[in-house]
């Protein structure tokens, strides 16, 4: 009997040093598991976070882009050529002379016996010359910021467009590892 006695006693300890092992494995295991979920937590941050830091620097990048195009539009204002004084634009004068054309085919200068137009009509000319070119600048200018404005438009709608098949491109990812 003290046989089965002893038999038993080792089978008593061998069960509890086996309970004490699967305790600490559990141990072990949940301290893995809090572990786990602590990092999966840290990850979520991180997410929130590049995607924050990510924003920002397209924000940024649309700020430093519309800053660039202002410096651009004010460099092309500043080089553009000042209206030249009327001195040194040429303006139409009174005709001082007329050629004719004679039967036998000779040219023949002549004075004109009248003046077409008068002085004042010279000058109201001038005049409506001078800011007939002011006005054919602000429209060169007008037309140049459109065509960059146009152009940003459709960066920004592509942009819109592309961000749009990226959120749908997740969705059905998420559903295909559904099923």
């Amino acid at each position: 009997m003290q046989l089965f006695e002893e038999e038993r006693q080792k089978f008593q300890e061998e069960l509890q040093a086996y309970e004490d092992e699967i305790k600490q494995a559990r141990g072990v295991l949940r301290d893995l598991r809090a572990q786990v979920a602590q990092i999966k937590e840290n990850l979520k941050d991180l997410q929130v976070y590049k995607q924050d830091k990510e924003e920002e620097i397209k924000q940024i990048k649309q700020e430093l882009l519309s800053h660039q195009i202002q410096r651009d539009l004010l460099h092309l204002q500043k080089d553009k050529p000042e209206i030249p004084d009327s001195e040194q634009e040429p303006l139409p004068q009174p005709v001082e002379f007329v050629e004719i054309y004679l039967k036998d085919h000779s040219i023949a200068k002549a004075r004109p016996a009248k003046r077409f137009f008068s002085d004042q009509l010279y000058r109201q000319y001038r005049v409506l010359l001078r800011e007939n070119r002011m006005l054919k600048d602000r429209v060169f200018g007008l037309d140049l910021e459109n065509s960059t404005l146009k152009i940003e438009l459709r960066d920004l709608k592509t942009q819109n467009l592309l961000q749009s098949k990226d959120q749908e491109k997740p969705d059905t990812k998420e559903d295909e590892e559904s099923k």
